[in-house]
């Protein structure tokens, strides 16, 4: 059973203040996340960038993405699957859409009036393992509060980010913020497949564009630990964040390590921050 994460100061903001919910911050959290989110959360600029961003998104693409797909059935052979990974994270079954031009596995998309989810054709045809990692990441964006603010940065990437120019400091903040909350995110993909190798091959499949023969020869060098070919720096950080995070307790559910050291190692990682 998924935990909330015991924050009190950021949990008694009231929404008047941020204009947007309050997210439930889980145990599996990673600091930098919480804390960005939470700096976030303070910059009253940042917050209408947010606004005019969500109602922007509403107007266009989120219009266009709802028009663009459709619904996954319950009697679809990957909805118990689906269901599976939101009764894990404490939630009924969430809708899910097939996006047919998604590049990304899946995508969560909304704001304070509620998110749904969409998966890409070739996300659709993976095996179990490696969509169970894909469902707890987007589950796990939507727990901790990353929705509205990723649907506002795939805004911003449509529209130059020409609205968020009002002071310098707030695309910098945010693409600070996205990379930490990426770890917090693959973390709950990590619980929810409990399966390194789908997690690494999500993970680069979701920052390369490689084919799965490439990523599958990697993920075999990686198990007879032989030196493999990350093709980007950030992917291998993303893996051995994840690493340390198997070492937790909350991922061994007894023994291991507490999870502000595992935090304080995965920060050296991401020491360019």
């Amino acid at each position: 059973m998924i935990q909330e994460f015991d924050f009190q100061a950021y949990i008694l903001r009231s929404r008047s203040q941020t204009g947007v919910p309050i997210p439930r911050i889980q145990n599996y959290a990673y600091i930098e996340d919480i804390e960005r989110s939470r700096q976030m959360a303070e910059r009253e600029l940042l917050q209408r960038a947010l606004n005019l961003g969500i109602h922007a998104w509403k107007l266009t693409q989120g219009r266009r993405i709802q028009t663009q797909s459709h619904d996954i059935p319950r009697s679809d052979r990957i909805a118990p699957l689906w269901a599976d990974v939101c009764f894990q994270f404490q939630h009924t079954p969430m809708p899910l859409k097939l996006a047919p031009s998604q590049h990304p596995p899946i995508e969560a998309y909304g704001g304070d009036e509620g998110s749904f989810f969409t998966l890409s054709p070739q996300a659709y045809r993976m095996p179990a393992a490696p969509l169970r990692f894909a469902f707890g990441q987007a589950i796990g964006a939507l727990d901790n509060g990353h929705v509205p603010w990723l649907t506002l940065l795939r805004t911003a990437d449509d529209v130059s980010r020409g609205f968020l120019s009002w002071t310098s400091q707030i695309p910098e903040l945010l693409l600070h913020w996205r990379r930490s909350a990426q770890i917090t995110q693959d973390r709950a993909g990590l619980l929810a497949a409990r399966d390194m190798s789908a997690a690494i091959l999500i993970i680069m499949k979701s920052e390369l564009d490689w084919d799965d023969s490439e990523i599958l020869r990697e993920i075999r060098r990686y198990h007879e630990k032989r030196d493999v070919d990350w093709g980007e720096k950030f992917v291998e950080n993303r893996v051995r964040a994840l690493e340390l995070f198997a070492e937790s307790r909350i991922y061994r559910r007894s023994s291991g390590r507490p999870i502000a050291e595992i935090d304080e190692s995965v920060r050296k990682i991401y020491s360019i921050f």
